[in-house]
């Protein structure tokens, strides 16, 4: 078999950490500061400190409240507003723990954010419970400086597809090859992390670009992914320009000129899109009241904390972002001209699957495999994405999973490469420069963006149009092992092409089993099961590959029991007992009293 340099460039680190955006590059400072002996890696196909989903965001970073009450006060409301009960709580109330700190810790790593007179960071409060600081938009700069200066060592323009793993199925590296040069890549480490975004779809993703190579990566090494049918997210969008309203979820109108929000939320003030609001848009245009427009000239307080407009006082935007924005938009109107203060809106739909199952380490089911980031957004049962948690996101796991790493790291030595699966992972990555066929990877990402168009396959889902897509999921398999390239760019294309799939198979998969709707930023809608049904779906779908290589799916019962927050009428099932309502649980009245108080506040915001 010859020497491993026979095969590429071997590289060895005790952390290689995959993926060079917020999430990678606040891990590698975290670990390399946690024990400044160990030799990080960090890996990005793109140039680190220019690349990744943050790029150019700026949009501020989530944290929680310092306050003693801030955590069962934000618990109440991420259970509710979001996926509602699907929470796995006890991480969530860690995570909520951790991101106390996650600004701070920013600041300390030389990232701008929003400031007193005396440099301490500076909040505003919208969400119960949880704070949102200002942050510039070029954080990943600052990071990547500040990650040099700690000693952690980046390679720019390496993407990996496969990873490595030893005798007992630990994963111990990862093989890909140079996006300019094309040579191949070998990595070992003692620990690896995968901070690779999730996968975007290409078009339907928009500005987010992730591919799902590191979920197919850690799907093919036995990662379980997790709840993948909660992957379309929904917001309300200039129809000229396709981009974000911020904060115009109020402010919507029919060619009546009703208030659609209104109409179909009733009087609650809404701080992020809604199912409720998404269908009866939806609804309003069957109707033929369209089309929808947003009144800009009468901005509330939501429009003006999120999108910025007549609040000079905002901290979510720095005067960076704000300069950015400007930029933007100047450029918007040169090319499609002005939107105007009553422009015409729409709904967008974006795919993000994010499903790679980690525990509250971070640590997925596969011996020496961390994920961090929003890779694992639904895979970590955390579902409570709000404005600023992507930032927020990547920070947070991070912290969260450093401790582990490092100790993992500490007390495990290389394993020895199998040069035999370090052949087979080459010849398979190579594979599509060797093929004499005309089919391109064009072809597999064109017939997948068009679903941007058809909300019956992304919101209005139907046993019809979910079988309809795995149908075609099928069509494409079989034209995968035929797509061809001519140069690393369009190698990765193959690759990715097929990742897409892939992911794009778990998320209807476990949306024909989920039946029933429930969700809002993420929503899942059947139209034959309209309804939340607390009573037969409280369960989490796992997914995993199987051993004769076909995808398995497999359920979990959320154990209720176990978590402070439930839905009314909730009874635990026989055979199990209660775990949390205890008398010497001290977390069972604050839980209790911080539900009361959620529930007092919602209705004064009724009322109002």
């Amino acid at each position: 078999m010859g020497e491993i340099k026979d095969y590429g460039k071997l590289y060895q680190s005790d952390i290689l950490i995959v993926g060079g955006s917020i999430s990678g590059l606040t891990l590698a400072i975290k670990t390399k500061e946690m024990n400044p002996d160990l030799d990080v890696l960090v890996i990005d196909k793109g140039v680190i400190g220019w690349t990744g989903q943050a790029t150019k965001a700026g949009n501020g970073i989530r944290a929680t409240r310092k306050e003693p009450e801030a955590i069962p006060m934000a618990m109440c409301y991420q259970v509710h507003a979001h996926t509602e009960f699907l929470n796995d709580q006890i991480f969530l109330m860690k995570y909520l723990e951790v991101q106390r700190d996650n600004v701070e810790y920013m600041q300390h790593c030389g990232v701008k954010t929003s400031v007193d007179e005396d440099g301490n960071v500076t909040y505003f409060d919208m969400v119960p419970g949880m704070d949102c600081a200002g942050v510039e938009i070029n954080i990943n700069r600052s990071l990547r400086a500040f990650a040099l200066k700690c000693g952690v060592r980046l390679l720019s323009r390496v993407n990996v597809f496969e990873l490595l793993t030893g005798k007992n199925g630990r994963v111990i590296g990862s093989i890909g090859f140079d996006m300019d040069s094309g040579e191949c890549r070998i990595f070992q480490a003692k620990t690896v992390v995968l901070a690779t975004q999730g996968c975007h779809f290409k078009k339907i993703g928009l500005e987010f670009m992730g591919y799902g190579t590191g979920v197919g990566a850690a799907y093919r090494a036995g990662a379980v992914m997790s709840n993948p049918e909660f992957s379309t997210q929904t917001d309300v969008v200039f129809k000229k320009t396709n981009t974000p309203i911020y904060g115009a979820f109020n402010l919507v109108y029919n060619q009546k000129g009703e208030n659609v929000t209104k109409k179909y939320c009733g009087d609650q003030t809404l701080y992020e899109v809604s199912t409720e609001l998404v269908m009866g848009m939806l609804e309003e245009v069957k109707q033929g009241n369209g089309p929808l427009w947003c009144d800009l000239e009468h901005p509330d307080e939501v429009r003006a904390i999120f999108g910025g407009q007549g609040h000079t006082m905002l901290m979510r935007m720095l005067d960076d972002k704000m300069q950015w924005e400007e930029h933007v938009f100047k450029k918007t109107i040169r090319s499609f001209g002005d939107v105007g203060l009553t422009p015409e809106m729409t709904i967008k739909m974006v795919l993000q699957v994010e499903p790679i199952h980690v525990d509250m380490d971070y640590k997925t089911n596969v011996e020496g495999l961390w994920a961090v980031g929003k890779v694992t957004g639904q895979g970590a049962c955390y579902f409570g994405w709000t404005r600023g948690d992507g930032l927020g996101n990547a920070t947070t796991t991070s912290l969260m999973a450093a401790p582990s790493v490092v100790a993992f790291t500490e007390t495990h030595d290389f394993e020895e490469l199998d040069l035999t699966q370090v052949a087979k992972m080459k010849e398979k990555i190579y594979a599509p420069l060797n093929r004499n066929t005309t089919h391109k990877p064009k072809e597999i990402f064109d017939r997948i963006e068009r679903y941007i168009f058809q909300t019956d396959k992304l919101i209005t889902k139907t046993d019809e149009s979910i079988q309809s897509v795995l149908d075609e999921v099928e069509e494409m398999k079989k034209i995968i092992p035929e797509l061809t390239a001519n140069d690393p760019h369009s190698l990765a294309k193959c690759l990715e092409a097929a990742d897409n799939v892939l992911c794009l198979e778990m998320v209807f998969r476990a949306a024909r089993e989920r039946k029933e709707s429930r969700g809002q930023m993420y929503p899942h809608y059947r139209m034959e099961y309209p309804q939340m049904d607390n009573e037969n779906c409280l369960y989490w779908i796992h997914l995993r590959q199987g051993e004769n290589g076909e995808m398995e799916l497999f359920k979990e019962d959320i154990p209720l029991w176990k978590y402070p927050i439930r839905p009314q009428g909730y009874k635990i099932p026989e055979g199990q007992k209660e775990e949390f309502y205890v008398p010497d649980n001290p977390l069972a009245p604050v839980y209790l009293e911080a539900q009361k108080r959620m529930a007092e506040a919602m209705q004064k915001q009724e009322a109002k």
